[in-house]
């Protein structure tokens, strides 16, 4: 199906960001947009270079999955970001990207959208996207991160078909979604937290992200590699990002890898 490709003058047009968006590259296809960041890092890309690709060859997603993305349909983006941080504190730019992907998508659309722990976005209905922060640490030190951030907007159903648990905004909605209305206010919105990250105003970030959560307050399974252990229920998160997980008989674990998935009923 035709698609109208991102780019830069649409995706810059009343942008208005402070560091996000500075300079916009938009391609037809690439491998990976993390891999290109890389790469442009490495040549001491400036802070805030973000890349845009209407189809990834080998996109990533949590753990070792591949990102399946039909080209034209998607929200396909890596963001170049050298932020004043710890690296036990870089979980916190995957907070913003899940929580800025959140709000943009019901700011164009008006659906509910919600976040599993740690960093998938989902509807009533599956998956529709995720983030990916990737970094470089130097002696200690946070050199740059890429966060890569991928949502499902026009993916029709038959597509969704060969994705197993996935949805797409448009599914949901029953219509198109305007893509790059939808990549402005993601880059809005992601600027605004990563002001407060580089403010040190952590308590806010962490505070949006446990609200956005609707892994809390459920049963469920842990998975972590080819394992699966369960059933919990997710009593909370720490400020790491980590997931605190109740067992039947009273104690707890925390997890701080792997994904989870919600049990249709309770424990049994």
């Amino acid at each position: 199906m035709p698609y109208t490709p991102l780019s830069p003058a649409a995706l810059r047009r009343g942008l208005n960001t402070r560091v996000v968006g500075s300079e916009i590259v938009c391609l037809k296809t690439v491998g990976s947009t993390n891999d290109w960041l890389k790469a442009a890092a490495a040549e001491g890309a400036a802070e805030g270079l973000v890349v845009f690709a209407e189809e990834q060859t080998a996109g990533r997603g949590q753990g070792s999955h591949h990102w399946i993305a039909p080209p034209g349909c998607c929200i396909l983006a890596s963001i170049l970001l050298r932020p004043r941080l710890s690296p036990e504190r870089l979980f916190y730019l995957t907070m913003i990207g899940s929580c800025a992907a959140a709000a943009a998508a019901i700011e164009i659309t008006g659906l509910p959208v919600h976040l599993k722990w740690p960093n998938d976005l989902i509807s009533e209905h599956g998956k529709l996207g995720g983030v990916l922060t990737e970094s470089s640490i130097v002696d200690g030190q946070v050199e740059y991160a890429i966060l890569g951030i991928g949502l499902n907007v026009n993916v029709r159903r038959r597509a969704l078909a060969q994705i197993p648990g996935a949805a797409s905004l448009q599914t949901e909605l029953g219509r198109e979604v305007n893509r790059a209305r939808l990549a402005r206010a993601l880059l809005r919105g992601l600027d605004e937290r990563y002001t407060l990250i580089q403010d040190g105003d952590f308590d806010a970030v962490f505070s949006e992200w446990r609200e956005r959560l609707d892994t809390i307050g459920r049963w469920v399974d842990l998975h972590r590699d080819t394992e699966v252990e369960g059933p919990f229920f997710a009593l909370q998160v720490t400020e790491e990002g980590a997931l605190i997980l109740l067992r039947p008989d009273g104690t707890t674990i925390t997890a701080v890898a792997g994904t989870v998935s919600v049990r249709p009923s309770a424990e049994s």
